[in-house]
């Protein structure tokens, strides 16, 4: 080949090469926007979970309250530190529990004096009444004699009577009183940890609800039972039920995981942010799991509840299913008021797509299980969104080459590789 002819073919193979490249960018830019993506109907493994954030807590829990009121003189614990049932917690000034007790010790008795004087009283009463009786029976006393001695007799035994009650109103107030000294120092309910310490020396304890300010002095929990309490949207509480597998992260513990069941779920909703509804469902977490030592009150955690598990579903790519709204003349035939949706998807035959009617069951991120409605090898589109759901029944449609299925299989290689 001469030198001369060698730019000429050079020249030609580019031009041949560009033609090519721009015959297949315009493919590629073209053709695509025409197409459907599609997948196929399969069977697998479906587990439906639901996940909710909340904090760990122990089970048993107490708000330690005072049942006087006083300034505390001594807190005998620190935040943190382990104590056992019966152990001095808090201190409060005694002084004005010890003077309402002498005050009602005295009272007691005054009160004691005071019956035995009447006691003899009465026996006088009681005495003269006999005697009076004897006289009158006799014919030597008068009727008003009798009567006035019967009289006397009985007043004095009412005013015994009261004394005797004061007595035991006065002994209640000194018993109130020495039980009201004893708890002057707080002990410990449970043993366990004090895992909030909100009192100070020299503040005023108040005896009170625990939600007002100073009746809370400290929390003591039991850490051998350490719970998970998340709150669980309205819409996803109706799928949780008692002893459900759950597993729970822990934020400030990366790479640990817990594994617990559920064993309570709250009957009434607390009103969170936007008005959500939201239902605390506590996690009972296993003992096994030697990590559970480093939890604590308080930290934040993630738990995820698997509510539903089929192993071989009939399942169909989340994105195929559309909802559609029933016509009016049917719900009116079921003796509704309106009309209800139902869940559809598109299904392709001979180049066209197909509206099928379908009955699902539980679902995941990718795949709702089908119940009825659609068979193992059925071809469905599952996209672009916004064209599946203007797409009629019987229109024709173009599919991609690959499925969606495919295409993801292929780009696992690419990245594996």
């Amino acid at each position: 080949m001469s030198v001369s002819k060698r730019p000429a073919i050079l020249i030609a193979m580019i031009l041949g090469c560009g033609a090519l490249l721009g015959f297949g960018l315009t493919y590629d830019r073209v053709d695509p926007a025409d197409r459907y993506s599609w997948d196929v109907v399969s069977r697998g493994e479906i587990r439906e979970t639901v996940q909710a954030s909340g904090e760990i807590q122990a089970n048993v829990r107490i708000n330690i309250g005072t049942n006087v009121s006083g300034e505390i003189k001594a807190i005998h614990v620190r935040d943190g530190q382990d104590v056992k049932a019966g152990q001095p917690l808090v201190s409060i000034d005694p002084v004005r529990i010890e003077q309402q007790l002498y005050q009602a010790e005295a009272q007691l008795e005054v009160a004691r004096a005071d019956a035995a004087r009447l006691e003899a009283v009465m026996r006088r009463a009681s005495e003269n009444a006999r005697r009076i009786d004897s006289l009158f029976k006799e014919g030597l006393v008068s009727d008003e004699d009798y009567r006035q001695a019967m009289l006397a007799e009985e007043s004095a035994q009412l005013n015994y009577e009261s004394a005797k009650a004061n007595i035991v109103q006065n002994q209640a107030s000194v018993a109130v009183m020495r039980d009201g000294l004893d708890k002057t120092v707080i002990v410990a309910p449970i043993s366990g940890r004090v895992t909030a310490l909100r009192a100070q020396m020299g503040e005023m304890a108040i005896q009170g609800v625990s939600n007002l300010p100073g009746a809370t002095l400290m929390v003591i929990s039991d850490m051998n039972e350490i719970n998970a309490e998340i709150r669980v949207n309205e819409n996803e509480v109706v799928r949780l039920r008692l002893g459900q597998d759950v597993q729970v992260n822990v934020e400030s513990l990366p790479g640990r995981v817990f594994l617990g069941k559920v064993f309570e779920i709250a009957s009434a909703a607390e009103q969170t942010g936007q008005n959500a509804n939201m239902y605390t469902v506590k996690v009972a977490l296993g003992t096994s799991n030697p990590d559970t030592a480093l939890l604590r009150p308080g930290m934040s955690a993630r738990g995820t509840i698997l509510t539903a598990d089929v192993k071989e579903a009939l399942h169909v790519p989340i994105q195929a299913v559309l909802e559609r709204d029933g016509s009016l003349e049917d719900a009116l035939a079921k003796g509704l008021l309106a009309p209800e949706s139902h869940a559809v998807v598109m299904v392709v035959r001979d180049g066209m797509a197909i509206e099928q009617t379908i009955q699902t069951g539980i679902a995941n991120t990718q795949f709702y299980e089908v119940i009825e409605g659609l068979s193992e090898g059925d071809t469905v589109l599952t996209g672009p969104s916004r064209k599946l759901k203007e797409l009629r029944d019987g229109a024709s449609v173009n599919l991609r080459e690959k499925s969606d299925t495919e295409i993801e299989q292929d780009a696992s290689g690419a990245q594996s590789s």
